[in-house]
């Protein structure tokens, strides 16, 4: 009978010591996730305007969580823009982001706040989860200052409209 009353006590002392708890204000929700390669390093931007690089994907998020200021949250990101020099850094992006998000190939020069409210309208047709998502992938582009997304063949290449 004593144990239980101590274990009573204890339980009740915790719960009445302030929790250190989370600042909501200080989340960062992604909403897309940019990645590209130059000169041998990767780079991750977001559309918050948070970023991070380094030699590998892992060190690139890695870096990316620690310079953020506040806590980023990855989870909420549905679209994925990927340069055509970074694809083979698509092999270590399920163990950072959720496997439904929306997959295109995009170069570093387009903007992600843009991007995402595009892609919000004009959703991706593949996820990283597909098995065939970097053959069947589209390409957003911008030209003239209008966003687009073309279709790709499996090779690569850009599909040319000839009509």
């Amino acid at each position: 009978m004593k144990r239980i009353t101590i274990y009573i006590v204890v339980l009740a002392v915790a719960m009445l010591i302030p929790m250190r708890g989370m600042d909501i204000g200080k989340l960062r929700p992604v909403g897309l996730i940019q990645l590209y390669k130059e000169a041998g390093e990767v780079f991750i931007v977001t559309d918050t305007g948070d970023s991070g690089r380094g030699r590998t994907v892992d060190e690139a998020f890695g870096n990316l969580e620690d310079t953020t200021s506040g806590v980023i949250f990855l989870d909420t990101a549905d679209y994925l823009l990927i340069s055509e020099t970074a694809k083979d850094a698509a092999v270590k992006l399920g163990q950072h982001v959720k496997p439904t998000i929306g997959v295109c190939i995009a170069e570093k020069d387009i903007d992600p706040v843009k991007a995402a409210e595009y892609l919000a309208v004009h959703h991706p047709e593949v996820n990283l989860r597909d098995e065939n998502a970097f053959r069947t992938v589209q390409k957003l582009t911008q030209e003239n200052g209008r966003m687009i997304l073309k279709k790709m063949e499996e090779n690569m290449k850009i599909i040319e409209n000839s009509a």
